[in-house]
């Protein structure tokens, strides 16, 4: 599934309003220079094409990877899909291609963190992630939240824990994320028939 602009563009302002958790950039990376100028803010009202506003990052290769890895942050569900399923790779791709600030860091972040992914994918397994089991994806995972966390992982672990962020952030502001959470919005919780008789015979209304 591809998502339009116009749609990746709102989730990337609810986003930018709810991650406020620092970036920790890779060591190859860190050098990283953000942007100088981006012109003018996207118009919310209409809807864009794929790289009408910047290109995207991500390759055909790396969407692969961060689906599965999407899916495996928050699984599906019963009648529930995955983020994968709702777009949520688009996204990603949007945000850590756009030209603003925090969106900026996070690219290098996402970027090395994908690729550390395969790396040890290859090293362990000697397949890429995607082609691993469901439970040696895991096992992969579980190394970056053990505790205590051996030094040698810790970028990797920031990675995994932003993109964390990232796909629930994603995945929690589609329709279907909220209606799991149970946010139904602004909408009657129960039908309301006015205060009762005697509130109303007490102030003389009845």
């Amino acid at each position: 599934m591809r998502i339009d602009r116009r749609t990746a563009i709102q989730w990337m302002v609810a986003a930018s309003a709810a991650l406020h958790v620092p970036t920790v950039t890779f060591a190859a990376e860190s050098a990283h220079a953000g942007p100088t100028g981006y012109g003018k803010d996207p118009d919310l009202l209409k809807t864009y094409s794929a790289g009408d506003l910047w290109p995207l990052t991500l390759s055909a290769s790396q969407r692969k990877l961060a689906a599965v890895l999407c899916d495996l942050v928050i699984p599906p569900e019963g009648d529930t899909p995955g983020p994968s399923a709702l777009g949520v790779v688009d996204f990603i791709d949007e945000w850590i291609s756009s030209p603003y600030a925090d969106s900026s860091r996070d690219k290098p972040v996402v970027v090395e963190g994908l690729r550390w992914m395969d790396a040890q994918a290859r090293a362990q397994s000697g397949k890429d992630f995607v082609d691993l089991t469901a439970a040696q994806r895991s096992a992969i995972c579980d190394q970056l939240i053990a505790t205590p966390l051996p030094a040698a992982m810790t970028e990797a672990a920031a990675f995994f824990m932003r993109y964390r962020d990232l796909t629930a952030i994603g995945f929690y502001t589609t329709p279907m994320g909220m209606n799991d959470l149970g946010y139904r919005g602004n909408v009657p919780l129960a039908r309301f028939d006015g205060p009762p008789k005697e509130v109303l015979q007490k102030i003389g209304l009845a």
